[in-house]
């Protein structure tokens, strides 16, 4: 069994897989949370904690991180970001999807907010929607994540909140920024030329190559492509 125990060693990882999940998606499926020791977890060392890696990559443009696989968290190595980009993001533009009748208002408005600002974290999207945890949060996350899925914004890092005296506390949130920011000139010019069928092909060709006994269906099921 894999045990992952440097930072250095996770992001060699993805590489070598292509992509990877946060925690288990499906039995079988190489995840963070199954090739990693429980022990290391929530330490707060950078180079030895799962927990502050996931945020590092994304910081350091190492992998990308986020609700990308299907929605669910996990990594994406930049050899295969472009085929993840070409296989989920739409083809049709925001305003077209609207229109259609393919997008809530709620993902709607936080697109537009991510048109006027980036590099947002959780709070601060949550203020500028006009919501709290607790009254209107869980649609603004489900928009957040729905965004993800489909590549429009990426996790880019993450930032604790500060009071009025600039002090921060708290637990760090996720930044977020639009794709079109964040990702490296040459990870998008990777694997250009194939269709969106040829792309989700690719990606369930190798989801079977990288895991164990996983059935090509349920994989694609978990993965959102239909």
């Amino acid at each position: 069994m894999i045990q992952l125990r440097k930072y250095e060693d996770f992001v060699n990882r993805v590489n070598e897989l292509g992509f990877m999940a946060l925690s288990d998606i499906l039995t079988g499926f190489p995840s963070l949370s199954g090739e990693t020791p429980k022990g290391c977890w929530h330490s707060g060392d950078p180079e030895t904690d799962p927990w502050c890696w996931k945020d590092r990559v994304a910081e350091e443009k190492q992998l990308a991180f986020g609700c990308i696989l299907g929605g669910h968290k996990g990594f994406i190595s930049p050899r295969m970001y472009s085929i993840f980009f070409t296989a989920f993001h739409p083809e049709e533009s925001m305003e077209e999807r609207r229109e259609s009748g393919c997008v809530s208002q709620t993902v709607w408005q936080l697109w537009q907010l991510f048109e006027r600002k980036t590099m947002l974290n959780t709070s601060e999207i949550r203020r500028e929607m006009g919501v709290t945890l607790k009254k209107g949060g869980s649609k603004v996350d489900k928009a957040i994540q729905e965004l993800q899925k489909h590549f429009y914004i990426t996790v880019a890092g993450n930032r604790r909140k500060t009071d009025k005296y600039g002090k921060p506390y708290g637990w760090a949130s996720n930044v977020y920024d639009k794709v079109e920011n964040w990702a490296p000139r040459e990870w998008m010019q990777n694997n250009t030329g194939l269709s969106c069928e040829e792309a989700r092909e690719r990606i369930l060709d190798i989801g079977i190559a990288i895991g164990k006994n996983i059935n090509r269906k349920e994989l694609a099921r978990v993965l959102g492509i239909v």
